[in-house]
């Protein structure tokens, strides 16, 4: 039986206007000529395994989470001839900027911090010019980290420039975003940006419309941006054990350098 929000989320697309637009184009010229000051980071998504632990001569230890159940701790990066870096990736977080060189071709990244042999846990195409965040998210049709899914966005400041927050729905679903009376439709796999004011809050809701016409939220939260900074919203399918809700989104908010 499909879930009142799954039903309402299909429900959304004969309810809002669709304003949703593809990611930003990449600038024709950027770095493509220093590549030494070209950057690449990287964002997974989803949910962390429950807690578990055990209990050993009266002490309590945590147990490691099952195989499969967490993205890789640590992944080394690596552009054919060029030098391997290795970056830890957490749930959540990006992590700090890897160097990447100039020009299309293929990332490799391996799991471990020293692993230019192993097999490529994941394949991304860069994009030819400018700096770049990956996206990533556990396979739904794996069911665990093994195999992970991708998405390329342009990490330049005019792709992503300060003062404006971009949302990126990677949840195989339409969704629904309120910004004060604003209301749009976003799409599975698009992108949407939007000016935000400086120095005050703004809130926000993620969900789907019932039949009332009111919205059924999975996440409400509020922004709150400082001269200079830009935030990013991701909203992704929950795979943990029996989430109580289907959808959910992570918020980062960072300095424009």
């Amino acid at each position: 039986m499909k879930s009142p929000v799954f039903a309402g989320l299909l429900a959304l697309a004969c309810v809002l206007p669709s304003l949703a637009q593809q990611p930003t184009p990449q600038p024709a010229e950027e770095k493509a000529k220093a590549p030494a000051g070209r950057q690449v980071r990287f964002l997974p998504v989803g949910d962390l395994p429950p807690f578990r632990q055990e209990i050993r001569d009266g002490v309590a230890y945590e147990l490691e989470p099952p195989a499969g159940s967490i993205p890789p701790r640590q992944v080394a990066v690596g552009f054919g001839e060029e030098k391997t870096d290795a970056v830890p990736l957490l749930l959540g977080r990006v992590t700090e900027p890897l160097a990447a060189p100039g020009g299309e071709g293929p990332m490799l990244i391996r799991q471990g911090n020293d692993a230019a042999d192993a097999e490529p846990w994941l394949r991304v195409n860069r994009p030819e010019t400018g700096d770049f965040l990956v996206l990533l998210w556990r396979d739904a049709t794996k069911g665990d980290w093994g195999k992970a899914r991708s998405l390329v966005l342009s990490d330049a400041p005019e792709a992503a420039p300060a003062g404006r927050v971009r949302i990126v729905n990677i949840s195989p679903v339409a969704v629904g975003v309120v910004f004060g009376g604003e209301r749009i439709k976003l799409e599975a796999g698009k992108s949407y940006q939007r000016a935000m004011p400086i120095g005050k809050d703004t809130e926000f809701q993620l969900g789907a419309v019932t039949t009332s016409g009111d919205l059924q939220r999975f996440h409400s939260g509020s922004i709150f941006q400082n001269p200079g900074e830009r935030s990013l919203i991701v909203i992704y399918r929950a795979d943990g054990v029996q989430p109580r809700r289907p959808l959910k989104a992570v918020v980062h908010r960072e300095p424009v350098k």
